[in-house]
């Protein structure tokens, strides 16, 4: 990857300046959600989450359709490829971020963030749990500092029904995370992205269709920008810009990014929200950002993450959870597409 070294040529700096600036967007966008998502659900507005989350999925479904057509990557032919797709978009896309917007609504949207961090560590067990990635003591150290941070948010109490489904956000993203290796690799990122949020729309239009040809002809103004601001920033252009991203930087780089959204929603949510970080909280969450980084950082998750992408032509790289992780909710580095496929071209 392109470093700020000033012997570096200047275009060698530039692509740098690029690469990190463009990682900040990518941060904060998905961060604006947590904050513009609970605007948009909050009076006067009051957008519900089911309509929130089906004009995201309806947003993402048209985007990477029309890339997946446009740029031509690899077809699903096979039937099995399509259930598996299907798995995917029900934990990848219907679970996790409908049970986010609805525990986001009802909690805080600091608290909301800092829970979802735990992302890493359900990754990491449940990796260790099916064989597919060992568990080391440094791991385990990190998931229980983790865990220790997760109850003193909590206040050391069952948690509350929003920090409850922000939890069960964590674990169905864990759950894709782990499962979706095997169709990344095969069919790349594009077709991946367009069947998962295509079944995705289908699977949730039930509910959220409903909810959303309801409501939305009753949205002020302000309501409908908000409600395309989430669309379009912390859906569309987020994943755009991480998949461009992760075809230049490594997966490390772009995990430590990821450890700045806790802060960018903190100050988002104080101007726009008028959120107060209490000492707990804060607390709370430095003790669970430190277990994280401990888990992201151990030596099973990280190695081969810092070496760089192979050539379009050449062969795939060694696969491992943390690659997908660093990529949002499944757009993968591109050591996990398949040789050849040019399924990202952004």
């Amino acid at each position: 990857m392109p470093t700020s070294d000033p012997s570096k040529p200047p275009g060698e700096r530039r692509a740098s300046a690029g690469i990190h600036a463009a990682l900040f967007f990518a941060t904060l966008a998905f961060a604006s959600l947590s904050v513009e998502g609970k605007l948009a659900m909050s009076p006067p507005h009051d957008v519900s989450p089911t309509a929130l989350t089906m004009a995201r999925f309806l947003g993402g479904a048209v985007v990477f359709a029309g890339a997946h057509l446009a740029l031509r990557t690899p077809r699903v032919a096979r039937r099995a490829d399509a259930l598996h797709l299907a798995v995917l978009a029900f934990f990848g896309v219907v679970c996790n971020q409908a049970l986010f917007l609805v525990g986001l609504r009802i909690t805080s949207a600091v608290s909301a963030t800092l829970l979802i961090a735990m992302i890493p560590v359900f990754t990491a067990a449940l990796a260790a749990l099916t064989g597919r990635e060992p568990f080391s003591r440094r791991a385990g150290v990190g998931t229980a500092v983790a865990l220790f941070g997760a109850a003193m948010l909590t206040g050391f109490a069952v948690p509350r029904l929003g920090d409850s489904f922000a939890l069960v956000y964590a674990l169905s993203t864990a759950i894709y995370v782990i499962y979706a290796k095997s169709a990344l690799q095969r069919l790349g990122t594009v077709t991946v992205m367009a069947w998962v949020f295509g079944w995705g729309t289908l699977m949730f239009a039930p509910v959220g269709g409903v909810a959303l040809v309801r409501e939305a002809p009753s949205w002020s103004l302000p309501a409908a920008l908000l409600v395309a601001f989430c669309v379009l920033v912390p859906t569309v252009m987020a994943y755009a810009v991480n998949a461009w991203v992760l075809r230049r930087a490594s997966p490390t780089l772009v995990a430590i990014y990821v450890f700045l959204r806790p802060p960018l929603v903190a100050l988002l949510a104080w101007i726009q929200l008028d959120e107060a970080l209490s000492t707990r909280i804060a607390a709370a969450g430095l003790v669970l950002l430190a277990g994280v980084t401990i888990v992201a950082t151990a030596p099973s998750l990280l190695a081969g993450a810092a070496a760089p992408p192979p050539p379009d032509d050449g062969a795939p790289a060694r696969s491992h959870s943390l690659a997908l992780l660093a990529a949002n909710h499944g757009t993968p580095h591109p050591s996990q597409q398949p040789a050849g496929s040019g399924s990202i071209k952004t």
